[in-house]
């Protein structure tokens, strides 16, 4: 499996592929899933604000339908918005390019 900053760069956003983007989508879940919370921090740290913005579009797709997940990714978008601002949610919220 890729990493997670491999996953966000090649993220097909804006592709008319739905089966693409949904199988694209789980392998970034799968990629979150393995992070500890103790490590969202640095993880987040380390990306760029490009990364940090098509992970927010991950986590609002996530946050879309409820699950096991949901209260990961509300810290995982807490996280991104603590260190790019409103900013990035509202790059995220206006894009047409969706992942």
């Amino acid at each position: 499996m890729a990493d997670l900053d491999t996953l966000l760069a090649s993220a097909p956003a804006g592709s008319k592929d739905a089966a693409a983007k949904t199988a694209h989508a789980d392998q970034v879940f799968q990629a979150l899933d393995k992070i500890a919370d103790s490590k969202i921090d640095v993880t987040v740290d380390a990306m760029t604000p490009e990364n940090g913005d098509v992970l927010l579009k991950y986590i609002y797709k996530g946050l879309e339908t409820p699950s096991d997940r949901t209260a990961s990714l509300f810290r995982w978008q807490a996280k991104l918005a603590e260190k790019f601002g409103v900013g990035s949610i509202v790059r995220v919220l206006s894009d047409r390019k969706t992942v």
